[in-house]
C-alpha cells in the first residue's frame, strides 16, 4: 500500500511538469507578447548589451518592451526563434528582429502566448 501511494504521488508530480507550453506547438506566424516588469536585461531574449544600444543612439529601456506583441518569423531546430515586432517599429528604434530561446523564455515567462480570443 505504501508503494502504491508513493507511485501515485510521483506520477502526479511528473504529470504536472508536462503541463507547460511546448515549443513543438509553436510555428512561424504565431503571436506572442513580451512580459517584463523590471528594467533588468532579459535572459532568454537575446538583445544586444546596453552599451551597444547606447552607442547606436538609443536608450536601453527594457521596461518599455513590456506588453509588446511580437510574431515568430522563423524557428531553428534548437528552438531558437527570430521575433519581429507587430507594430511595425523596431526594438529600441534600431533592431528589426531579435532572437530568443523559446523554450526557456516561455518557461520563465519572458514571453507569453496570446489566447485565441485576444488575437485580432
Amino acid at each position: 500500500m505504501k508503494y502504491t501511494i508513493v507511485l501515485l504521488t510521483f506520477l502526479m508530480f511528473s504529470y504536472s511538469s508536462f503541463s507547460q507550453n511546448e515549443v513543438r506547438d509553436m510555428k512561424p506566424g504565431d503571436i506572442l507578447f513580451i512580459s517584463k516588469d523590471s528594467n533588468t536585461p532579459f535572459k532568454h531574449l537575446y538583445f544586444p548589451k546596453p552599451n551597444f544600444i547606447i552607442k547606436r543612439g538609443s536608450i536601453a529601456n527594457y521596461k518599455g518592451l513590456n506588453g509588446m506583441h511580437v510574431q515568430i518569423e522563423a524557428i531553428t531546430d534548437e528552438s531558437i526563434a527570430r521575433l519581429i515586432p507587430l507594430n511595425g517599429k523596431k526594438f529600441f528604434n534600431i533592431f528589426s528582429y531579435v532572437n530568443a530561446d523559446l523554450k526557456s523564455a516561455l518557461n520563465n515567462k519572458e514571453l507569453k502566448q496570446l489566447n485565441s480570443s485576444q488575437k485580432s
